[in-house]
């Protein structure tokens, strides 16, 4: 009965904020005209999107670039209209264009390479992280994803090389601590990994993945009371997440309570069907009910 522990891997997707930039003014020469008429054009594509008004955003982004051709923030907000709506290469091609015309725009960076991460680019996406991080070296959400590609790739000493990174330049972020405490669980470094959730949890009170992942330290260690603590945390705050259902089911099954196991491998079946580690968790305290009876 392995309990489960959750990297938590978030791409950030910055809101729409209007930073005029004119990066390449000099190769156009915009007249005040025209950059005006795209600056309100820029606004009216922001309004649009609030009001969840998407193709007229679109074609209020289209104008705003037809005025003022190197306008950035309209490029990047087209791409990540591109992006929700799942068209990759549109998004791609914005996202290139505003990194085209301001090579330091790191927002488009950290979105670009998502796309490279849905597609298994895997070295294009590293080679922009570590780009990005040159303009700025202190964008702590590119050590973060950077860390992320690592891990999947079984790199463990440079994943926590830019998780510590990410924790140097935003200290406030809990899924950093998270992270780095997952990386320290697999390598059966528990003591390390429950300072990190430990770490994440006082960033962040209602941080669940991390309650979850201290109660499955816990679960791991056999402090069965510390760790049926720290599971309800988890599913107080988020009374969907099925992990920490299935994994005080285990606490459970070392506890020998059949009945409660068996609870909570229904709420965790309920919120996600697919856990097939579930089904057979609730067959054993399914039997060792039987048994005792």
């Amino acid at each position: 009965m392995k309990a489960t522990t959750v990297l938590v891997i978030f791409f950030l997707f910055s809101s729409m904020v209007y930073s005029y930039s004119q990066s390449d003014i000099e190769l156009f020469q915009l007249s005040d005209t025209n950059r005006k008429k795209a600056e309100k054009l820029f606004i009216l594509g922001e309004k649009h999107i609030d009001n969840k008004e998407i193709k007229k955003a679109i074609k209020c982004y289209k104008l705003a670039i037809k005025y003022n051709p190197v306008y950035v923030e309209a490029y990047y907000n087209l791409g990540r209209i591109y992006d929700k709506q799942n068209k990759l290469d549109k998004a791609m091609s914005q996202y290139t264009l505003a990194l085209k015309y301001n090579p330091k725009y790191t927002k488009a960076y950290n979105c670009l390479m998502s796309i490279y991460k849905k597609l298994g680019r895997l070295e294009e996406m590293a080679k922009h992280y570590k780009l990005a991080i040159t303009y700025d070296t202190k964008y702590s959400w590119a050590y973060f994803n950077l860390a992320g590609l690592y891990f999947d790739i079984n790199n463990t000493a440079d994943a926590i090389k830019n998780l510590k990174l990410a924790i140097k330049h935003s200290p406030q972020y809990s899924d950093s601590y998270n992270n780095l405490g997952v990386i320290y669980w697999k390598h059966g470094k528990l003591e390390k990994a429950e300072e990190q959730y430990k770490l994440a949890i006082e960033h962040n009170p209602k941080h669940v993945v991390s309650y979850n992942n201290l109660g499955a330290v816990y679960l791991q260690e056999d402090k069965l009371a510390q760790a049926e603590k720290q599971l309800k945390l988890a599913i107080k705050y988020d009374p969907e997440f099925y992990y920490a259902y299935y994994n005080l089911g285990l606490v459970y099954l070392k506890q020998a309570k059949p009945e409660q196991a068996i609870t909570q491998m229904k709420f965790a079946i309920k919120n996600n069907p697919n856990l097939s580690d579930t089904f057979n968790n609730r067959g054993i305290a399914y039997y060792q009910r039987q048994w005792r009876n």
